[in-house]
């Protein structure tokens, strides 16, 4: 891709510069995407403790009203998660990994072609994975236990990372490449079962704020027949 991209206009907030361009823009969004990447893993108390303060709130709407990215109101508001951490994880895994069904999974290969086909491998481990995989071995980043390479929290930070280190050219392949589902987990999430409004919200956030970045690069949606091939995929797979 060339990096002669055209100032993109949008008609609520003026014109406004691609993703990756200024150093100060991109560690705005390395810090955007790390903090909605927290919002997606499994709660732990600090994540629980910065909702119920209004920390988590307030950050993500300062990283998001500085980049004029519309993510939905209601920003993880302190009243959106259970009083406890045991309720609030069980919101993620109820809403995330099947614990009511539909759900919607965060793994990019399980919205992918591979899984037309008979995988031995599993549902979590597609192509995606193992490029995800490949990458974090070059970069000598060690994947958590806990989660597949691929898992979107995983992919968020790895775009931080591309950004913060300057890696123009492979942030862009990487949005296009990588991050081309989020509208059908929006879809998956929009349809579960759970009622989990933090971790929703994350979801709506996470869409948003990939649509803006793709969108100011010049990277345009996935076509809708594609993200309903991917829904199609899901459902046969969660039911």
């Amino acid at each position: 891709m060339s990096d002669q991209r055209s100032t993109v206009y949008d008609e609520s907030t003026g014109p406004v510069e691609p993703t990756s361009r200024r150093p100060a823009d991109r560690e705005t969004w390395a810090s955007l995407y790390t903090l909605l990447a927290e919002g997606l893993k499994h709660p732990d108390e600090r994540l629980h403790r910065d909702v119920k303060t209004g920390r988590f709130a307030a950050e993500l709407t300062d990283l998001a009203e500085t980049l004029s990215v519309p993510v939905p109101d209601g920003a993880g508001t302190p009243d959106a998660i259970p009083a406890g951490r045991a309720g609030f994880d069980n919101e993620y895994v109820a809403l995330f990994e099947g614990l009511r069904v539909p759900y919607a999974p965060l793994i990019e290969s399980v919205y992918r072609p591979w899984y037309d086909t008979t995988a031995s491998e599993g549902l979590r481990s597609g192509p995606p994975a193992a490029d995800m995989q490949d990458r974090y071995d070059a970069a000598g980043i060690a994947v958590p236990p806990a989660y597949p390479p691929d898992h979107l929290a995983l992919l968020l930070e790895y775009a931080a990372v591309l950004l913060r280190a300057g890696e123009r050219e492979a942030y862009l392949r990487f949005l296009d490449r990588h991050l081309g589902w989020l509208p059908a987990l929006q879809r998956m999430a929009d349809e579960a079962a759970a009622n989990a409004p933090f971790h929703s919200y994350c979801v709506a956030a996470v869409c948003e704020t990939v649509a803006a970045a793709r969108g100011r690069e010049g990277i345009g949606p996935p076509r809708s027949d594609v993200v309903e091939e991917m829904v199609d995929r899901v459902e046969r797979r969660v039911e």
